[in-house]
């Protein structure tokens, strides 16, 4: 015997439309982190940033492109030398020895233009 039922159509293309699908019933709110078995793996695995694949945005970001750079390390190396970084980056007296060489390379070099030429009071 043929389904009776009234069943909802595109206009176009006359196929069925999605109104027709059936959906599995509303589990709650924590079925999203939780199945029927407990948690469930995070859904953003796989989609984080490849090293040397986009320009670094942060500090955390340029540490793991100088870690690609070498060849051959161990994932205990890797993170033993992340910590290292991070410590040194941490340390003030290495920020200051970067700022110090920083203006000491800074915009006055051979190619820049002339000091006075920075901003003129209008």
């Amino acid at each position: 015997m043929p389904d009776t039922r009234k069943v909802h159509f595109t206009y176009p293309t006359r196929q069925p439309s999605l109104l027709n699908i059936p959906t599995e019933p509303f589990r709650g709110a924590g079925a999203s982190l939780y199945g029927p078995r407990g948690p469930q793996q995070a859904q953003n695995t796989g989609r984080q940033r490849k090293p040397l694949s986009t320009p670094p945005e942060s500090i955390q970001h340029h540490i793991d492109d100088c870690l690609a750079l070498v060849a051959d390390l161990s994932t205990k190396q890797k993170t033993a030398l992340r910590a290292e970084i991070s410590k040194m980056l941490n340390d003030i007296t290495f920020l200051r020895m970067l700022t110090d060489e920083a203006r000491a390379r800074g915009p006055w070099s051979a190619e820049a233009v002339h000091p006075t030429d920075e901003g003129r009071v209008l």
